[in-house]
Formats: C-alpha cells, sequence, structure tokens
C-alpha cells in the first residue's frame, strides 16, 4: 500500500504515530521507504513492520520526516496538496511539500 496524505488534520484510524524505536506508524503498519532504496523519488510505502532501516525516520526541529537510513526527506510527490496524493523519498531542500505538521 502505497502512502499517502489525507488532508490537514488526522482522521481516525488514518493517522501516524511516532515510537520510541523510530518507526511512524499507521493501520498497525509501518511507514517504510520501497526496496530500501536511497535514491530520489523512491514511494513510501505502508508495510508491515521489519525494523530495518528503510522504516526509521527522525522528525527534524523544523518539522522534516527525514529517513535515517537514506538521510533524505519524506516528500510529497509533485507539490500535489489534494487528498491521496503519494509520498516519496526526496533530498531535503527546505520546500513546503517537506514540512509535517504535528497534532
Amino acid at each position: 500500500m502505497r502512502s499517502h496524505v489525507h488532508g490537514q488534520k488526522p482522521v481516525d484510524g488514518k493517522k501516524w504515530t511516532f515510537f520510541g524505536d523510530g518507526t511512524v506508524r499507521s493501520l498497525g503498519k509501518c511507514m517504510t521507504v520501497a526496496g530500501g532504496s536511497r535514491e530520489d523519488g523512491a514511494a513510501i510505502r505502508l508495510v508491515g513492520c521489519d525494523g530495518s532501516g528503510a522504516q526509521r525516520f527522525r522528525l527534524t526541529a523544523a518539522n522534516y520526516l527525514v529517513n535515517v537510513q537514506a538521510d533524505k526527506c519524506v516528500d510529497v510527490t509533485d507539490v500535489a496538496t489534494d487528498n491521496g496524493a503519494q509520498l516519496q523519498l526526496w533530498g531535503c531542500s527546505g520546500a513546503g511539500n517537506q514540512k509535517r505538521s504535528i497534532y
């Protein structure tokens, strides 16, 4: 299942939870960089948790969600703003489509 954006605020059952082990989870699964890729454009997926580096993230003080293995940001593909916009891995650029809001 490819991860995507659902509006500006969390919807029941579709919110992300940050865990102390660096995983970010929703619906009992982990946010994951597809194939463990470190390349720009790699899809962010929601899959079973396996403890790999592809599933480890940190939230920076500036609200960028960074995959620690690739040292790249979770990015909304094509700067889309609609519900269902796809997420991908991309070099951190300071762009608004890389900022996360925490509620």
